[in-house]
């Protein structure tokens, strides 16, 4: 009586057992892979893939905004002075464009006296409000009138709008401020 082998008894032992552990294998790989994804993606809170993180500060008169590839760019705000020049033909430039908290500076290189003042000629009531007799002397530098003749005024404009003056002793000699 010999031994008779049938198809069933010649399967390896533990043909099952090697299909499980090949998908623990695949299982393990795809969980790996999609933690590894995870990893090198930035979080919502960078914008480079060095992990610093990058966030819009105001400091004084400058501007840090996020650029791109974790590169910062920097705009600066800084106050910004603008001379304007009396001359016996008028101010030059006599119309000039600047922002809230710029100065101007008005320089006399004529034969005759300066006297800046917001229109309108004789009250000097536009810029601030008050008239002539109601703000001069400006102690507080709140209004645009320079309350008396002299070689330079300085006037740091604090209100949007277009702001029209003259030279109080010519008033045809006109000009205009433009902040935005």
């Amino acid at each position: 009586m010999g031994t008779q082998n049938t198809q069933q008894d010649m399967q390896p032992q533990g043909g099952g057992s090697m299909k499980y552990v090949i998908g623990i294998v695949v299982l393990g790989a795809i969980i790996l892979g999609v933690s590894f994804m995870n990893k090198s993606q930035p979080t919502s809170a960078s914008n480079d893939t060095t992990g610093a993180t990058s966030q819009t500060q105001t400091l004084p008169n400058e501007t840090i905004t996020p650029g791109t590839s974790g590169v910062q760019t920097t705009t600066t705000t800084a106050k910004q002075t603008v001379e304007v020049d009396y001359t016996d033909s008028g101010f030059t430039p006599n119309a000039i464009l600047i922002n809230t908290g710029d100065t101007v500076k008005f320089v006399n290189k004529s034969s005759e006296d300066m006297w800046v003042g917001s229109d309108f000629h004789p009250s000097h009531t536009l810029y601030s409000g008050t008239s002539l007799r109601e703000h001069c002397p400006d102690t507080a530098g709140t209004t645009f009138d320079q309350c008396g003749t002299g070689n330079e005024y300085s006037f740091t404009f604090q209100k949007v709008g277009a702001w029209t003056y003259h030279n109080h002793k010519n008033s045809s000699m006109k000009g205009s401020v433009s902040v935005k």
